[in-house]
């Protein structure tokens, strides 16, 4: 064929007649084809459509206008490991999202930071949807596309070390630890860089950063915190009249330590020695299993030291005051969890408020968020000693300390349970525990003691034990590759 013959001429003439059928649409054997005439028109046809598909072949394409493709989710995380994968799949198998085991999987990943493979993600789909943000950038991805599929492609954010520049970027509850953490080192930077984006915050977290601003609050806040007294949120207003108060020493009394007060009744006992005692006085209107739930919702935005200021006592002396009352005992306990006061929580307990831990799991789920892990478990230590000797068998008491801590207990809350003979038996026997009962105990079992705990779990029936025995087995495997990270 001549050269003149190119890939523009046979997509102009043959390749309609092609397409429309050279029936209707003969092909023109003039000029540059004219080669292609010479015998049996069939066979030129034939050879015209050879050619015209060997130089289709080496047509590029027109590029699009624009392009849609998502930005490359730059993951970081070690892979669970494959003997894991079909205990994670057998394990999240038609479970409850809130599950006390689905939870302490999703924390587990979290803290080890591994994350499930990729191809697992549609067989669990309901946890990585619930839990996406303990998972990874690959999970969270999967969870977004599932549940908006026409969502618009976004950048996926995670880094092991936050700063000025990239701190918005991260999840809130990593913004919060970043802001406490930077307090400690310049506490006037942090607080500007939380106001600086203060007017984009929802109310959840402005409570929350305003918490973490705590972290070294000085005279220099004051201005900001002033400025507050306007905010939309009832929270962040109460929260930051409580941190003027602490800086001016003195100020008014909000409407949430005077309903207090109306509720505390103050005498004296004694009669060589006065002093003071305070019982809670709780309206009759409050039936009684509201109790609990007014007493957190009535002290919630008050600290104990307001209110021992309010009475002019030290907060010891306010609490020795309240040894009587185990109502208002509840309410200093919750006071002093919120404050972060684990040093006020023992002296509430110890000695005076035996049965904290359950009448604090029945006030509902405890926040302990901003507390570093070491105080949360120093936390639980102090609820628990009391009970140390027989541990209680209250299912809800311990997924409550399960879900206030988001991981394992401290050694003193298995201990007894290994040490007797008798308490995981009577729990099946006479509590009829079910298999829940275990992967609790499991979820809430620290790495130290697991083994103990399998030794204990051995004589039990397998039905009641087997997704049990398979939690400790998958959370050794996650801590042992996050220790080798």
């Amino acid at each position: 064929m001549g050269e003149r013959m190119n890939a523009k001429t046979l997509k102009a003439q043959v390749l309609p007649a092609l397409l429309a059928g050279t029936g209707r649409q003969p092909i023109s054997f003039a000029n540059e084809l004219a080669e292609l005439a010479h015998g049996d028109a069939a066979i030129a046809t034939l050879n015209a459509l050879s050619l015209t598909a060997q130089a289709l072949r080496f047509e590029r394409p027109m590029p699009p206008e624009s392009f849609n493709a998502e930005k490359e989710i730059q993951e970081i995380r070690q892979i669970l490991p494959d003997p894991m994968r079909r205990v994670l799949i057998r394990l999240l198998k038609d479970r409850r999202t809130a599950d006390d085991l689905m939870l302490a999987l999703a924390w587990a990943f979290g803290r080890s930071k591994v994350r499930p493979h990729p191809f697992d993600l549609p067989r669990i789909d309901a946890f990585v949807r619930a839990h996406s943000e303990h998972l990874g950038l690959t999970a969270q991805h999967w969870a977004a596309q599932q549940n908006d599929s026409n969502a618009a492609p976004q950048n996926y954010f995670y880094a092991d070390v936050l700063d000025e520049t990239n701190w918005l970027q991260a999840s809130l509850a990593r913004r919060a630890w970043f802001i406490m953490d930077r307090r400690k080192e310049n506490a006037a930077a942090a607080r500007e860089l939380v106001e600086a984006n203060w007017a984009q915050e929802n109310a959840d977290a402005r409570v929350r950063l305003l918490m973490a601003l705590e972290t070294g609050l000085n005279s220099g806040d004051q201005t900001f915190l002033e400025g507050l007294a306007k905010d939309r949120a009832p929270r962040v207003r109460s929260l930051a009249q409580r941190f003027l108060v602490r800086i001016t020493g003195s100020g008014a009394e909000s409407s949430a330590l005077k309903a207090c007060l109306e509720r505390i009744h103050r005498s004296t006992a004694g009669l060589l020695k006065k002093r003071a005692t305070l019982a809670l006085e709780v309206p009759a209107t409050v039936k009684e299993h509201e109790v609990r739930g007014w007493i957190r919702k009535t002290f919630a935005e008050v600290s104990c030291n307001e209110l021992a200021r309010a009475f002019e006592l030290t907060e010891t002396a306010m609490i020795e005051a309240a040894e009587k009352d185990e109502k208002l005992l509840l309410a200093i306990a919750l006071m002093a969890t919120q404050d972060r006061r684990v040093d006020l929580l023992e002296q509430t307990v110890n000695g005076r408020f035996k049965d904290a831990w359950e009448q604090m799991s029945l006030c509902g789920e405890q926040d302990l968020g901003l507390m570093p892990a070491e105080e949360k478990l120093r936390w639980a230590e102090i609820l628990i000693y009391p009970y140390s000797g027989k541990p209680q068998v209250s299912y809800a008491a311990w997924s409550w300390l399960h879900r206030s801590l988001e991981g394992p207990g401290p050694e003193v809350l298995m201990e007894p349970v290994l040490r007797s003979s008798r308490w995981l038996n009577n729990l099946v026997d006479e509590e009829k525990a079910g298999a829940e009962w275990m992967e609790l105990l499991a979820a809430l079992c620290p790495g130290s003691l697991r083994n103990q705990l399998r030794a204990k779990l051995a004589p039990l029936d397998s039905p009641l034990t087997m997704t049990a025995l398979s939690l400790l087995e998958i959370l050794d495997s996650l801590e042992k590759v996050g220790d080798h990270e």
